[in-house]
């Protein structure tokens, strides 16, 4: 992979189609930037024996943090979180990345409401919510 790309995501779409979302740590992610992406990864594919269609994008505004790194770097931003085990009945949040650490983040919720402390072993999908 390019030296200035980061994987966010890599998942199969409808059957043998590879979706992989790439950011650019310098830079936005153009049609150029996803051909030198399917260019880097296609030896590897080939070399696995994957002979299935590959698609190359930008994780786009709702991006999803699926690392600990992403909420750390999003700290102050809006996201839309979903636990495996329900906290206090809810599995569902919508709030402010408040801090993010090693082990887990704190999610402020809207409207004064309580602030939740969440591990990130209990996340199963993450994402920013922003408003256009």
């Amino acid at each position: 992979m390019p030296e200035n790309a980061e994987l966010v995501e890599a998942r199969f779409s409808g059957g043998p189609l590879l979706t992989l979302l790439v950011d650019r740590r310098d830079g936005l992610v153009d049609h150029e930037f996803t051909t030198r992406v399917v260019c880097a990864i296609s030896p590897a594919l080939e070399e696995e024996g994957y002979d299935g269609m590959v698609e190359v994008s930008s994780p786009g505004i709702e991006r999803p943090l699926t690392k600990p790194e992403h909420f750390r770097r999003f700290v102050g931003h809006e996201a839309k979180v979903r636990v495996v085990e329900p906290i206090d009945g809810q599995r569902n949040f919508t709030g402010v990345i408040d801090r993010a650490g090693d082990e887990g983040f704190v999610l402020q919720l809207p409207e004064g409401e309580a602030e939740v402390e969440m591990p990130y072993s209990s996340v199963s999908r993450a994402n920013l919510k922003e408003d256009i």
